[in-house]
């Protein structure tokens, strides 16, 4: 059995350390930070921070229960590191403008929702990821593989997209289409993320009964 996740003193010194450095990210684009290309890479925080976290309580583990529990911990937990480093983002941003600086009310939103939901995706396919391996640390790299090919795909794609796509996906990212697609994006991300979870309780019913019969 697995030990329960927590966050304890590393994790908190963690999430402080990546805040502070979040401040430093305002300073460096100034007004250019409120941009959604921008606030959409916080997102990652949410990721890595969740599947880290769900890991580290899933492998070994032998109750579903237990799978699904730390599933949604981690997504929350994800979630709210997100919240604290892009908080102390734009409290920066503010701090150096002179003025309350935020992205539009619904963008926010939209970010917020969009951050959960693939906090919550990567949590449960973190779930997945660790019942398949022996370690912490084979399920911890596993998942930071997928996470920067997926990076890495995103930032160098568009460079090979016809001329056109790349205007458009320009004016999509700075248009007002964006926020609903977030919105949706999330939405989609919900039953994917249960699917995940349904394939975790297969895996597990299926090593149970591998070991039923090893010990007839």
């Amino acid at each position: 059995m697995s030990a329960t996740p927590t966050v304890g003193a590393r994790g908190a010194a963690v999430i402080v350390l990546l805040a502070l450095a979040g401040t430093l990210i305002p300073l460096k684009f100034g007004a250019l930070f409120l941009d959604p290309a921008i606030l959409l890479a916080y997102t990652g925080i949410a990721i890595l921070l969740a599947s880290n976290f769900t890991v580290q309580g899933v492998v070994g583990s032998a109750e579903f229960a237990a799978v699904r529990r730390t599933a949604v911990r981690g997504a929350l937990h994800g979630w709210v590191c997100w919240a604290a480093v892009l908080g102390a983002s734009l409290v920066a941003l503010s701090y150096w403008r002179g003025r309350v600086s935020l992205p539009p009310a619904l963008m926010l939103a939209a970010l917020a929702w969009l951050a959960l939901a693939a906090a919550w995706l990567a949590s449960c396919l973190a779930a997945v990821a660790a019942l398949n391996v022996a370690t912490v640390k084979a399920a911890r790299d596993l998942m930071r593989l997928g996470f920067f090919f997926v990076l890495l795909v995103v930032v160098a794609g568009p460079r090979f997209l016809p001329p056109e796509w790349q205007r458009g996906l320009s004016r999509f990212l700075t248009g007002p289409r964006l926020a609903p697609a977030m919105f949706f994006t999330g939405l989609m991300f919900l039953p994917a993320g249960w699917g995940l979870l349904r394939h975790a309780r297969t895996l597990m019913a299926d090593h149970a009964l591998r070991l039923s019969i090893e010990r007839e």
